[in-house]
């Protein structure tokens, strides 16, 4: 029999509640239902023009009923059905009880911040859509003096959406996952097969013991997952254990007969794509470093120096504790069984965590030793590690353009050239940022590398790996970009992924730009046309972003550490991207700026919190009823937001409370704003350091990939993306925990991408396929023209037989030997328009077309720097200004060119 839930006494209420709670699963289950109820209710509004968005409860339970008052739900047979309830869900009724629970819920909620009431306690607000209604009403507020009824609007709509959050399914737990043995157990049956041969460079070295080997690399793969990882990554996501499996077998085995391929891994922001790759290359080197291979091994490339640092020190963990394993931690680069470099031009600033202590490692005194040694305990030196880049290392983590300049100098030649066998594995990782000239250029420097690599050794297969989280045309990309025939694909199915709760996206297109005139004073009581005492103002996109920024900072939903379980840290960062350095430090400057002159302050619910003189409109008597301060009574808008039928506050209504800013540390406190950019982060406005020291961080595309910060749990973009793919990865800087519910805003200008992508926001918040498709154009000849003449340079560095420093240092003076560089050039001319010809798969009249380019340039040359003037051969000159370097030789040009300018 049902019996309306107001008749359920509170004994029954409470272990009605208790029961739910305890059934965790169950709980977190229907209560994100529930706030997706709410949620989307309130979105559908929004995106139809109503910013005063609410979802009724009746309809919230509805949908509640719906999905888990059924009689196989979760909800009925372990709460409603258990021992606890049993009786009383007979005795009142399965909807009473639920209904209760319901109640419960919301409250619980509501205390929480996830929603909150609406005028009255029949309908609901998502604090997501809440924050959307401020931003829809934006205002430039610039003092507290203009009245705000006279300050120009800042938006002209508001969009709102929210989709799920996929991960590849983890947990020893779990039946999709896949144990750590798994694939050992696969190698090791695969390589048992007496059919099997070893790939060409251990047949060379070991022979027949390649099984051997393979057996002991596993067995020290298998300690390392054991013994070695953190205590959360318990198992790997299936298409880890198929890559694993994969990628080390056809870098062990002969694959000289399969057609040309690449490889490449696809999964979520924070899916594991790293290690889908990197375990199977590190096994590899084991077994190579086992056979007695020396040298480098494997080259994994980034395309930013933030990135390749992050990068470095993840594989240096994985490196450190295999040569912990290995029982070799303390061995010198030349004996240690892995080892591994960093090279770009920003490497000195490196730094790493100490394996025997919790100090830092760092580069001693400016490259004078290029190893790591520990600023707590000196003693504590680090030898496998290096950024000495010509060093061999097993592993060189580095960037694609530091890689075009290793092919052609003597370091490239050092750390890759001088052994008997090249490196095996080529990693293209973040591969969705090469579009455009950047992926026309990776892909020639990839065939470039993969023609030296041949040249070393021609029957050594190389394993070509790329990795991104956002890319739809993977396989197609990845052959192109490597120039092989095919591509296999690692990536979770659709049985392998979780849905792990949801992001949300608020698009805020501005208004046009324009100039305002504010009335002050006594102004603000004439009409417009007899104001005398005006502020002038401009009204443009960037003030939009600015008032936003702030707004959304102080606003969002954030979590204290403890919160809720797991949860050791506070969620209370933003990460915002635009895309210029210039934009950086303007926007940074005037967010830091406007938190400064408290313009946030302006909008605090006084009443709410019992103060007065932050919001200057706030009608704070008449909420609180006038009341003094000293009974502390609550104000009338304090449980709900003011009422308009009831208990109107025009303020609230324009927008110009922040009735949701309630927590004295999060969200009343001047926020520190901090802008990243060519490698260093500093305060906004200033050039001080921050470090980790700041609570919104504004960057450009530096930070897109490879910055994982765990308290960042919102991200805001300005100005239409380049890309969908760039977008979906700096929105995936926020929120990388599996319970977090991030968000991102978006902040639209006049520009007519702007104004396309905000009536196609679908194409950000939930792309399709084709948004998703990575453009390159490999052939593009202006491209492959330059890096042709790069790889005659590529040629000489790599060849035996030249003196590859010679060319580029000459003899006893600065440049190269340009007598030497020309003979070179017609000895080899052959081999040249082969090895060009190899590279880029042209034909001769098109190889030999960039050699005599080259060749007019060298003569030129020798031609006189100024004829009648000084007759000395153009490269002699240079020679002896960069030997003279001081300023008679600036006074000389100078004078040169004065001369040369009056005769003409």
């Amino acid at each position: 029999m049902s019996v309306d839930a107001s008749a359920v006494d509170l004994d029954t209420i409470e272990r009605a509640w208790n029961t739910f709670c305890e059934k965790e699963a169950v709980l977190n289950e229907v209560q994100e239902d529930v706030i997706d109820a709410v949620t989307d209710a309130c979105r559908e509004q929004i995106n139809a023009g109503n910013y005063d968005a609410a979802a009724p409860l009746s309809r919230v339970f509805e949908t509640f009923r719906e999905t888990h008052l059924t009689d196989q739900s979760a909800f009925t047979t372990e709460v409603l059905e258990s021992d606890d309830l049993i009786v009383d869900t007979l005795e009142l009724g399965e909807e009473t009880i639920a209904k209760a629970i319901f109640q419960q819920l919301i409250e619980h909620l509501v205390e929480d911040g996830h929603l909150l009431y609406v005028y009255n306690r029949q309908q609901v607000r998502s604090h997501v859509a809440e924050m959307t209604r401020y931003f829809a009403l934006m205002r430039q507020r610039l003092t507290d003096e203009t009245d705000y009824r006279f300050t120009p609007n800042l938006v002209k709509m508001v969009k709102m959406a929210s989709s799920n959050r996929e991960q590849p399914i983890m947990g020893r737990d779990r039946e999709q996952a896949r144990s750590f043995r798994e694939p050992i157990r696969k190698i090791n049956d695969t390589i048992g097969d007496n059919d099997v041969e070893p790939a060409w460079e251990l047949k060379d070295t070991v022979g027949t013991a390649w099984r051997d080997l393979v057996n002991e690399t596993m067995n020290t793969m298998s300690r390392f997952f054991d013994e070695d990882l953190p205590s959360e990554f318990d198992s790997l996501a299936a298409y880890q254990a198929r890559a694993f499996r994969d990628l080390y077998l056809d870098a062990v085995t002969d694959q000289s007969e399969a057609e040309t391929k690449a490889n490449v891994v696809t999964a979520s922001t924070g899916g594991g794509k790293t290690e889908a790759f990197l375990f199977p290359t590190l096994a590899y080197c084991l077994t190579a470093t086992k056979a007695g291979i020396s040298g480098n091994k494997a080259v994994l490339t980034y395309p930013r120096r933030d990135l390749c640092d992050n990068q470095f020190e993840r594989v240096f963990s994985y490196v450190t504790e295999l040569n912990r394993i290995e029982g070799q931690l303390d061995m010198s680069v030349d004996e240690a069984p892995l080892t591994i470099s960093i090279q770009h031009g920003g490497r000195e600033d490196v730094t790493l965590p100490c394996p025997h202590c919790n100090g830092k490692l760092e580069v001693v005194d400016d490259y004078s030793d290029p190893y790591f040694e520990c600023i707590v305990d000196e003693s504590h030196r680090i030898e496998y590690a290096t950024v000495d880049r010509s060093e061999s290392a097993d592993i060189v983590i580095t960037t694609q353009n530091s890689l075009h300049r290793r092919l052609m100098d003597k370091y490239g030649r050092d750390a890759f050239w001088e052994n008997s066998y090249p490196a095996k594995f080529l990693v293209l990782d973040e591969v969705h940022i090469y579009t455009d000239q950047a992926g026309m250029n990776v892909a020639n420097v990839v065939r470039r590398f993969k023609q030296a690599m041949r040249q070393q050794a021609h029957q050594q297969t190389p394993s070509l790996v790329a990795s991104s989280a956002t890319i739809n045309n993977a396989t197609e990309f990845t052959s192109r970009i490597f120039d092989t025939e095919s591509a296999t694909l690692f990536t979770p199915t659709a049985e392998e992924k979780d849905t792990l709760g949801r992001e949300h996206f608020v698009f805020v297109k501005a208004t046009d730009p324009r100039n305002i005139e504010v009335p002050i004073g006594d102004s603000v009581y004439k009409p417009r046309e007899e104001w005398d005492d005006v502020s002038p103002t401009t009204a443009t996109n960037l003030s939009c972003m600015i008032q936003v920024a702030f707004g959304f900072f102080h606003t969002m939903r954030k979590e204290r550490a403890g919160d809720r379980p797991g949860l050791d840290t506070n969620k209370d960062r933003v990460l915002g991207f635009v895309d210029s350095i210039d934009s950086v430090s303007r926007l940074g400057g005037y967010v830091q700026e406007a938190e400064e002159n408290g313009l946030f302050k302006y909008r605090f619910p006084d009443a709410i919190l019992g103060e007065r003189d932050n919001n200057p409109d706030c009608p704070r008597d008449l909420f609180r009823g006038a009341t003094d301060d000293e009974y502390d009574e609550e104000a009338v808008c304090e449980s709900q937001v003011p009422n308009p039928n009831l208990n109107r506050c025009s303020v609230y209504q324009d927008g110009e409370c922040w009735w949701t800013m309630r927590d004295r540390e999060l969200d009343l406190e001047d926020m520190t704003v901090a802008i990243h950019r060519s490698g260093n982060t500093q305060l906004a406005g200033s050039d001080q350091p921050v470090g980790d020291d700041w609570d919104q961080l504004i960057t450009t595309s530096a930070l897109e990939v490879g910055f994982d910060h765990a308290s960042i749990i919102g991200t805001f973009q300005y100005r239409a993306p380049r890309n969908v793919p760039g977008f979906i990865q700096r929105k995936g800087r926020g929120g990388r925990d599996a319970e977090d519910e991030p968000i991102t805003v978006v902040v639209l200008g006049s520009t007519p991408t702007d104004s396309y992508y905000f009536h196609h926001s679908d194409y950000l918040s939930d792309p399709s396929d084709k948004h998703l498709e990575i453009p390159l154009d490999e052939d593009n000849r202006f491209i492959r023209r330059e890096h042709m003449t790069a790889a005659i340079i590529d040629y000489f560095n790599v060849s035996d037989g030249i003196d590859a420093e010679r060319l580029f240092r000459g003899r006893g003076q600065p440049g190269p030997d340009v007598d030497y560089l020309q003979r070179s050039l017609s000895d080899h001319r052959i081999d040249i328009v082969d090895w060009l010809s190899n590279t880029f798969s042209v034909d001769e009249s098109e190889a030999t077309r960039p050699i005599e380019k080259l060749e007019t340039y060298l003569e030129g040359l020798e031609k006189g720097v100024a004829p009648g003037h000084d007759d000395s051969e153009y490269w002699q000159f240079f020679s002896q200004m960069v030997r003279d370097r001081d300023e008679g030789a600036f006074e000389y040009i100078d004078d040169l060119i004065e001369n040369l300018e009056d005769e003409r």
